[in-house]
């Protein structure tokens, strides 16, 4: 039996080595045999996957004031890149509506990168393909003015992103945590018809850790305009929402976003869009579900 187990051990041992061999990809960064691979990634939303750093989402100057469940699929799609995925968000309001606690997640992307577009991104993964589990995001967003004469209605947002995500060495998740703040404003305008127009914008601060030993840490400014249009069934959205940050090294997405939901009832149905224009190579279409408890909670 020595025998066997002797040489089941070297059948294993070999297979883990071949697993692990990253030759291919020494020789094609030039690897110097001593900097840590993670310093070869660029940590950027222009060298991760579409859930690495995504621009975080626009307010409109309130919170939810419904207990609200979302869950949705779809893609993205960029010259080197597809990506299928799931989304989930859930909202929790308290105090009368006054103050929403929110968590989002991907819990499961599949990828398909082109052997360019893994190179361009110092990707580990050598043929490109797998899944991945994403980030965990929580946020709070606190009522600051609703419905007060002369003023739009303002929200404050404070979010956080987990260090949860995983394939980093496929560069689909930066395994490390980010964190915002943002100033929302909107206001509802009658149009004295059936139909309502809220115009909105953001303007906030966007934090994430980096790999550089000089720089730990990329600040940047978040920004954001939309407006929406509904009625008592519908709302239609758009938006045109980015971040920039200081060190442009592809840290500057800027994204259109387009979201058309039913409104009325407790379960309804959302189907939204992105079109990325810069530091963001993707088109992105989801549809899902939403449920709303149809009266206010946490009074």
């Amino acid at each position: 039996m020595k025998p066997f187990f002797l040489l089941l051990f070297f059948a294993v041992s070999s297979r883990v080595t071949a697993q692990e061999d990253y030759t291919w990809w020494n020789e094609i960064h030039q690897w110097d045999g001593v900097t840590s691979w993670n310093n070869y990634l660029t940590v950027a939303p222009a060298y991760f996957g579409p859930n690495a750093l995504p621009v975080p989402e626009l307010r409109k100057g309130l919170p939810d004031s419904l207990f609200t469940v979302e869950a949705a699929g779809g893609g993205h799609w960029s010259r080197g890149d597809k990506t299928y995925d799931t989304q989930l968000r859930m909202s929790v309001p308290f105090c009368s509506g006054k103050v929403a606690v929110e968590a989002y997640v991907v819990p499961l992307e599949f990828y398909a990168m082109d052997t360019v577009t893994r190179d361009i991104r110092a990707a580990r993964d050598r043929d490109g393909k797998g899944y991945a589990g994403g980030d965990i995001y929580f946020s709070t967003i606190v009522e600051l003015v609703r419905n007060k004469k002369g003023w739009p209605d303002l929200a404050f947002e404070a979010g956080l992103r987990t260090a949860s995500g995983t394939r980093l060495g496929a560069a689909r998740f930066t395994d490390a945590p980010g964190y915002y703040f943002d100033l929302s404003a909107g206001k509802d305008i009658s149009t004295g018809k059936a139909i309502t127009v809220r115009p909105s914008g953001l303007l906030g601060f966007y934090s994430f850790q980096t790999f550089d030993v000089q720089q730990l840490q990329n600040d940047c400014v978040l920004y954001g305009l939309g407006v929406d249009l509904r009625n008592s069934d519908y709302c239609l959205s758009a938006q045109i929402c980015g971040y920039s940050g200081y060190k442009k090294n592809g840290d500057q997405p800027l994204v259109g976003r387009f979201t058309m939901q039913s409104i009325r009832s407790s379960l309804g149905w959302k189907v939204s869009a992105q079109l990325g224009w810069h530091d963001f190579d993707y088109r992105s279409l989801h549809a899902g579900i939403v449920w709303r408890l149809m009266k206010k909670v946490g009074k």
